[in-house]
């Protein structure tokens, strides 16, 4: 497991002891980061832009599921929220090589900002 693969791991045992109202923002951050990913994938002038519209697309659509995780918690229902992030960030991941590339720095960077914001608050 390289350091990356650890991180991302911590980073997902800490997820799952934040408060509601934590986790509710970190998703917000996520979203927002994700976001910032996608101008990543679009700007990449490597990848074709088949590869970059299918990126893009299980992008959209892991953006939802993260929306509807956050949601959920908006409406005082925590079903495994932290859980079903992780299964929903490897399985639209695995959907698309370019997307996949993005999905782990996104988190942890997502993570450090949560962090900073929270040290402030």
């Amino acid at each position: 497991m390289t350091d990356t693969q650890k991180r991302f791991q911590e980073t997902f045992d800490r997820l799952i002891a934040l408060s509601t109202q934590d986790k509710k923002l970190f998703l917000e951050l996520l979203l927002f980061s994700f976001t910032i990913s996608a101008r990543g994938i679009w700007s990449d002038e490597l990848p074709s832009d088949r590869d970059k519209v299918e990126a893009l697309k299980w992008l959209n659509e892991l953006n939802h599921r993260i929306w509807n995780i956050r949601f959920e918690l908006e409406e005082g229902v925590d079903s495994d929220s932290i859980s079903r992030l992780y299964e929903n960030l490897n399985f639209y991941g695995e959907q698309s090589a370019l997307l996949r590339q993005h999905v782990m720095p996104t988190l942890l960077s997502a993570f450090e900002l949560f962090k900073n914001i929270s040290a402030t608050a």
